[in-house]
């Protein structure tokens, strides 16, 4: 320990501070890990010895040896620098830290204000998506309620369908039951037509107008009845055309409802995740603030030459 002592004393009396490595060059050999310890002994010692007798021979005689009066004088310069670097150091370590805390918080109001502004736009996004579902709700209201109109329009027209085949069975089963009757009616009146030809001759020929009249009158109700079929299968094929139309609208609709749903959720999630982020975030910042408000000392005041003149001695004093 001695000769890393002494070595550190030469070191400052070339005017220089001891660190490790100019100790280890004035010894010419030792490891950091051993000349450190006791280069941190020295400083201890320092301020003690700087204060000791200037005579050697008052000083008792466990006492340590004195400095040289080169070695005090370059020392007290040393010590001197030292001290006003520290507070140089320090009121510049304060001011980067008060500069960098208010970068951080100028960072993080912008951060929240941009995060505001996201959200903003987000909440409109929602907003029309929402309209936008209202509109396609009401539009495939209305179109299930003209599919509900066409099914009960093409409901009338079956059944008047079905009524129109009645009919036709109907008059059909009349003419031949008609037809059966002038038959019957022309076998007698030819039976009769023997006896009194005059007779049937006049009876057979009203009875052949009334045939005519009433093949006539078969034959329009047979085309009526044609017509009417055909209308009433035209208005049915519209009809089931027009329901085809609707259901494809319909499935259609719901398909882009479904599609709305699916954005209007994942627009949700990313403005929870944004939400979640900031918190995140601010906490963070927060966080940091708060640590580095802790870390930093208050505003020095300016060092006056007795008042780094009383810290020294106090130092020394240490």
């Amino acid at each position: 320990m001695e000769e890393v002592w002494a070595a550190a004393d030469a070191v400052l009396g070339l005017g220089e501070r001891p660190t490790i490595e100019r100790v280890r060059q004035q010894l010419g050999r030792g490891s950091p890990n051993t000349v450190g310890p006791m280069l941190d002994g020295w400083y201890g010692s320092l301020a003690r010895r700087l204060q000791g007798p200037a005579d050697p021979a008052d000083a008792p005689a466990e006492a340590e040896v004195p400095l040289p009066a080169p070695v005090v004088r370059a020392a007290k310069a040393l010590w001197g620098r030292a001290l006003q670097q520290a507070d140089e150091q320090t009121a510049a370590q304060w001011a980067q830290s008060r500069a960098t805390l208010d970068g951080e918080a100028q960072a993080l109001r912008a951060a929240q204000d941009e995060v505001a502004r996201e959200k903003q736009r987000l909440d409109d996004r929602n907003a029309a998506y929402a309209v936008a579902m209202q509109a396609r709700d009401a539009q495939i209201a209305e179109l299930v309620r003209q599919t509900q109109e066409l099914q009960q329009q093409l409901q009338a027209c079956q059944q008047q369908l079905e009524g129109l085949r009645s009919e036709s069975v109907q008059l059909r089963q009349a003419a031949d039951a008609q037809r059966l009757q002038h038959e019957a009616r022309d076998m007698e009146h030819r039976a009769e037509r023997a006896r009194l030809e005059e007779r049937a001759q006049s009876q057979e020929r009203r009875l052949n107008t009334e045939v005519d009249r009433a093949r006539q009158e078969s034959k329009r109700l047979a085309q009526q009845l044609e017509v009417d079929g055909r209308k009433a299968a035209k208005a049915l094929a519209d009809a089931m055309d027009r329901s085809r139309e609707l259901d494809a609208q319909v499935g259609s609709l719901q398909t882009e409802r479904a599609n709305l749903g699916r954005e209007l959720q994942s627009a949700r999630d990313e403005a929870q995740g944004l939400q979640a982020k900031l918190d995140a975030r601010s906490n963070d910042m927060l966080a940091v603030l708060n640590e580095l408000r802790d870390r930093l000392p208050a505003t020095p005041p300016a060092p006056t030459p007795g008042a780094a003149s009383k810290t020294r001695a106090r130092r020394g004093k240490g």
